[in-house]
């Protein structure tokens, strides 16, 4: 039988990491780093001053192929020196690091580059999201930043998988209103003079939508949504982005329904002024292509009761039967379980919440969701952001049982996104 695992991105550590599930639902394990397999290093040497230095990927988004041979890694700063990134962490050239599955496995590839297959050039700043498109020959690439500046990302690349690089961009629109665009751009947000460029997250495609389906992306810049007609970016014309979808604030995390016919958008926070949010939004995805307006069908209040109170939701997953949407709430350091039906009914939809621990002080700050086929288990990446190397945890939630079964420690230095595989 198919041995289930999970890739966590391990940011500040400039690894990836390879965890047993079997390994981590062991109770005599919780609260260990024993079910890490491996540490996969997924970013070059590089010469700095006449040393050689690992670069800093701050790789954050793990992206499985449908075979569970090879894993996409979207570096945020891809080849930056350490100390360039850690001076600022926004607005470096980034790059997707291809690994392979069945060597992440091998001994040989702890701490090493053993399981790399290659890497890509994002053609880019700020490097985010990554989504595999129908039909699996291309990729789309977000990058949500300018050169030097948090602000400013304005495009989608179009990547060729089996030519390894970037065919082209897609243009997002850039705002035109009052203040757009701005006369300098803003370093770093909160500051009032986002809003103009989508300084897109996460992205998700759908087969369903349009001829070959869209693409969707989480505008962290923008507090939108666009969509993105999939024909016309693989054809590089003009006017693929169709549209864009108004939601509650900008957002990170973006997933597709196992049945392409519903998108769940997290909202995070405003970037003009760092106002937290706390719904997710359920978009369905014919309506996105026809009319992306009026596309929004359900906007759910996640990780608490109160309208007033933060929870600044990161991720929206759908189960892999896709009746339900579990959300990683970073602000209240929860997760939530959401009926999809209930949600689109305009019902109360809250199946449960659940409070995850660290068992000491520091507070979980969820991020990242991985679920495993049989819909039993998810893994959720967190622990409190830039808390040093090997400061991160995974917990496994037992989503029928409404409770964690395990913790694993020592996932990397504000782990991002994680995904599952098996082997």
């Amino acid at each position: 039988m198919a041995k289930d695992y999970f890739l966590a991105s391990g940011r500040w550590d400039n690894v990836v990491l390879v965890i047993d599930l079997e390994k981590a639902i062991d109770p005599a394990n919780d609260g260990t780093p024993n079910a890490v397999v491996n540490r996969l290093r997924v970013t070059p040497d590089i010469q700095v001053d006449g040393q050689t230095q690992i670069a800093s990927g701050q790789p954050i988004i793990v992206t499985i192929a449908p075979d569970h041979q090879r894993a996409y890694i979207s570096n945020h700063s891809g080849q930056t020196p350490a100390a360039e990134a850690e001076e600022f962490q926004h607005g470096h050239a980034g790059s997707v690091t291809v690994v392979d599955l069945t060597k992440a496995l091998d001994p040989e590839a702890n701490e090493t580059l053993h399981a790399v297959q290659g890497w890509i050039d994002s053609q880019g700043f700020g490097a985010t999201g990554f989504a595999l498109l129908p039909g699996g020959t291309h990729a789309a690439l977000a990058h949500a930043e300018a050169e030097g500046f948090e602000d400013g990302g304005h495009h989608i690349n179009i990547i060729d998988l089996a030519a390894g690089k970037v065919t082209h961009r897609v243009a997002q629109a850039v705002g035109s209103g009052e203040g757009c665009p701005p006369t300098e751009l803003a370093r770093s947000a909160p500051d009032p003079r986002f809003g103009c460029y989508p300084d897109t997250n996460g992205v998700t495609a759908s087969p369903l939508g349009g001829p070959q389906g869209l693409i969707f992306t989480a505008n962290g810049g923008s507090n939108d949504v666009s969509v993105i007609d999939i024909q016309r970016a693989l054809a590089a014309e003009d006017g693929a982005e169709i549209g864009r979808i108004p939601v509650q604030a900008g957002g990170f995390g973006i997933t597709t329904s196992p049945d392409g016919k519903l998108v769940a958008h997290a909202s995070r926070e405003d970037p003009r002024d760092g106002r937290e949010a706390n719904t997710i939004s359920i978009i369905d995805v014919e309506k996105a292509g026809a009319d992306p307006a009026s596309a929004e069908v359900a906007r759910i209040r996640v990780g608490t009761d109160d309208a007033n109170e933060p929870s600044r939701p990161f991720v929206a997953a759908f189960t892999p039967d896709g009746t339900q949407i579990v959300t990683t709430n970073f602000r209240t350091n929860n997760i939530d379980i959401i009926d999809v039906g209930r949600a689109v009914a305009g019902q109360d939809a809250t199946v449960a919440r659940i409070p995850l621990e660290t068992g000491s002080d520091d507070p979980s700050r969820p991020r990242g969701i991985a679920i495993t086929p049989d819909g039993q288990y998810a893994a959720i990446t967190g622990a409190p952001p830039k808390n040093g190397p090997n400061s991160s945890m995974v917990w496994i939630v037992d989503l029928k049982q409404h409770k964690p079964v395990g913790r694993v420690t020592q996932i990397g230095s504000e782990s991002y996104m994680i995904g599952h595989f098996a082997q």
